[in-house]
């Protein structure tokens, strides 16, 4: 008896063993950001990291500095953000990435790139020659701009309380049509519905606006050109690659200085934002295959904002979406992002 007691202790014991080794997953925790194409990337990669990589794949949202403090932290709370616009964080940039760093925060190897600047529909180039952003100082093409008969033309600076306001404030400022445009701050909705009526109508129509979105997969635009970007000039950029001391771009926020806009002067493009799936440090130590499969994921601003439009415009799921653009894709897959994984 006490033998066959022993021998089924032992057997439960590996069973036990078998069902825990079962249920043994990698825990992944995704940190949320609340704009469509981080939605986009984050379900894509959840649905990826769960069906080849058997991750137990969870969310969570929070601000976007708790996001990035919860990884240095490496304590699992918080493993991977998966749209990470980099030259907007020059502090976690500092502090958690760059070499001489903390270096807890990784990056994949290849960025994708968001622009933003000054947007009008490609009809109102060719037909009116309007290319350059500096066109706008010139009375004659703002008159294109103006809606409602005032005598300035208008142009959207992005919705109240954006960054983005501040920005072409100081635009207007420096390229001279301060005197001949005015800003508006509607909302983004009541915009994008002014772009669909001028677009269908074709009228002339100015914004600021960024890239990736669905409007650039719905509709022909084009940026206004600019000056080259030849680095930033303040001291939060210092110990980046984009620092230059006499650089073309000296922007200051409202909060830094009571003289901001007298101080700010932009005499050319924003360059474009390298944008990065990042993951802790703690969690490559953790489960380094799926810290191997994050840092080889390649991103396109393309494929970026086919997801929004289907999420915004077409009103699909985003699991949806992601399931879609994977089955279509999984050569790429399983042949670059996952290679050396499985």
């Amino acid at each position: 008896m006490f033998k066959g007691w022993k021998c089924s202790v032992a057997a439960a014991a590996i069973l036990a063993m078998s069902a825990g080794a079962a249920v043994a997953k990698d825990q992944v925790v995704i940190g949320e950001l609340d704009w469509p194409g981080s939605r986009a990337i984050e379900q894509v990669l959840n649905q990826i990291m769960t069906e080849y990589l058997d991750a137990d794949v969870s969310t969570i949202s929070a601000a976007q500095e708790a996001l990035y403090e919860s990884m240095n932290k490496g304590d699992g709370s918080v493993d991977v953000v998966a749209d990470v616009w980099s030259d907007h964080l020059p502090a976690q940039m500092k502090n958690y990435v760059l070499p001489g760093s903390a270096e807890t925060i990784i990056f994949n190897k290849t960025p994708y790139e968001g622009t933003e600047g000054i947007f009008i529909p490609k009809y109102v180039a060719d037909e009116h020659g309007v290319k350059a952003l500096g066109d706008l100082a010139k009375p004659d093409v703002a008159k294109l701009f103006d809606s409602d008969g005032n005598g300035l033309g208008e142009i959207w600076a992005g919705a109240t309380g954006w960054e983005s306001n501040n920005h072409t404030q100081v635009r207007a400022k420096s390229y001279g049509f301060d005197k001949t445009m005015e800003l508006t701050n509607v909302d983004q909705a009541i915009e994008l519905a002014l772009l669909k009526d001028a677009y269908e109508s074709k009228k002339p129509i100015a914004f600021y606006y960024w890239t990736p979105e669905w409007i650039f997969a719905a509709y022909d635009l084009v940026k206004l050109e600019e000056p080259p970007f030849d680095g930033y000039t303040t001291d939060d950029a210092k110990g980046t690659d984009r620092y230059k001391a006499d650089g073309c771009y000296t922007f200051y926020q409202p909060g830094q200085r009571n003289d901001w806009l007298e101080a700010s002067d932009i005499k050319c493009s924003q360059p474009p934002t390298r944008v990065y799936v990042a993951h802790s440090k703690q969690l490559a130590e953790r489960a380094p295959k799926i810290a191997q499969f994050l840092t080889q994921v390649t991103l396109t601003p393309e494929d970026v904002n086919n997801w929004i439009l289907a999420m915004e415009v077409d009103k699909k799921p985003v699991d949806q979406v992601a399931k879609e653009w994977i089955d279509a894709n999984r050569p790429k897959i399983e042949g670059e992002w996952l290679a050396g994984t499985r």
